[in-house]
């Protein structure tokens, strides 16, 4: 078994994770209005892109570089929401599952 089959599960837990942690974080560290906007609007609408742009299956899947920028936006702004809500260093470890992960994504779909 190479490394990239081992990939695809964390990905997949590196995506719940991120949905959990930014409706987590969103509904319990800010107050209203701001909850609302970021605990479930903003999951919402990162939840729709991805599954339209992102997803390994999807019918409209995007070009790398609308699915790299896509990444970033969402990843980012979970790191941003970590850093400065909970941890610098949880968000530093949080930045680092993901880069690694993306770029082993990017590069078995590259090298397939």
């Amino acid at each position: 078994m190479s490394l990239f089959t081992f990939n695809a599960p964390i990905r997949f837990l590196t995506e719940m994770a991120t949905a959990i942690l930014i409706v987590t974080i969103g509904l319990t560290k800010y107050s209203l209005p701001l909850n609302i906007l970021i605990g479930i609007i903003l999951p919402t609408i990162f939840i729709l892109l991805w599954g339209l742009f992102v997803a390994p299956h999807s019918p409209r899947q995007g070009s790398t570089i609308s699915r790299v920028f896509i990444e970033l936006i969402v990843f980012g702004t979970c790191t941003y929401l970590i850093v400065s809500k909970l941890s610098i260093v949880a968000g530093l470890i949080y930045l680092l599952i993901t880069f690694l992960n993306s770029v082993m994504i990017h590069v078995q779909r590259t090298l397939s």
